[in-house]
């Protein structure tokens, strides 16, 4: 019964009613899935933060305690790498969008530009957040392979950041491919209908 009044409605309305209902239905799906990317990459910052303040003064212990220079140097470094990398994550947000802008096209550009932004920065992570940590890691176990006991631990630790990073790639990918650049055109989408 509603059904059949809502068609009625739909057909006696003139096309330029009808182009408003979609653009304002458009313009709700797509801040709704900007909403959840938003808690998506809030989530993944706060995971990262927590990480840091476990890392830091662990590796500041470290620091500390090992007899060996090349780890203590090694441990500084890690310490500075983890700042490093946290800075560069929430960088991003200089990027995002008020809740509160005056227009509506203005909002949806900075939108982009912060999508844009997150995606750069999933799609470089293997180059400036995977691989400074290898040299790093490798100077910080240099003096413990020289302990035949300790030998197999480095084995594993290593080939287990190996795969976790090579999982966190993929991983990275398929979510810039498969939801950030998607958002991207449909943003673009929105910001061509506006503009006719």
């Amino acid at each position: 019964m509603i059904e059949d009044e809502l068609i009625r409605i739909w057909k006696s309305s003139s096309q330029q009613e009808r182009v408003r209902f979609e653009k304002s239905r458009l313009m709700i799906e797509l801040q709704s899935s900007l909403d959840n990317l938003n808690r998506w990459w809030k989530f993944g910052v706060r995971v990262e933060i927590i990480a840091a303040c476990i890392a830091i003064p662990i590796f500041a212990f470290i620091t500390y305690w090992t007899p060996f220079m090349t780890s203590k140097i090694a441990s500084v470094l890690v310490i500075l790498y983890v700042v490093f990398v946290l800075g560069r994550l929430i960088g991003v947000k200089r990027f995002k969008p008020s809740d509160f802008e005056s227009d509506y096209l203005k909002y949806l550009g900075r939108s982009r530009a912060y999508l844009q932004a997150q995606a750069n920065l999933l799609e470089t992570f293997k180059y400036w957040g995977m691989m400074p940590l290898y040299p790093i890691i490798f100077l910080f176990v240099f003096n413990f392979w020289e302990l035949p006991s300790k030998r197999m631990v480095i084995i594993i630790v290593f080939l287990s950041m190996f795969g976790m990073h090579i999982y966190t790639y993929f991983l990275q990918k398929k979510k810039v491919q498969n939801e950030i650049k998607p958002q991207i055109l449909r943003v673009d989408a929105v910001i061509e209908s506006l503009s006719e």
